[in-house]
């Protein structure tokens, strides 16, 4: 039987590997599945990371309203944004690019 990193790459073995290996202690699967779903009908099969992240920085900002806490870590400038954006410190050209 072959082990799951064994097997052939394919585009749902790689979402199976980010939602089986990926850190269960926040929320980014979450911002990254939504972030992807809203990226679909661009017509690209390929998305850059200067494409994904602004979808992805919005689904993580929003779901810090819900639950402040998104990890172990005690620290995260990119949740410091998230939450600075979230509270009108800064602006989303900010956020954007801090």
């Amino acid at each position: 039987m072959a082990r799951f990193y064994e097997i052939e790459p394919t585009l749902e073995n790689y979402w199976r590997s980010i939602i089986l290996f990926g850190r269960n202690v926040a929320s980014y699967k979450f911002a990254l599945a939504k972030a992807l779903y809203d990226l679909k009908d661009s017509g690209e099969t390929i998305i850059t990371l200067d494409k994904l992240a602004e979808p992805y920085s919005k689904h993580i900002a929003r779901h810090l309203v819900i639950c402040d806490k998104q990890g172990t870590s005690e620290n995260s400038r990119f949740l410091d944004a998230c939450r600075a954006f979230n509270a009108n410190q800064i602006t989303k050209g900010q956020f954007a690019d801090p």
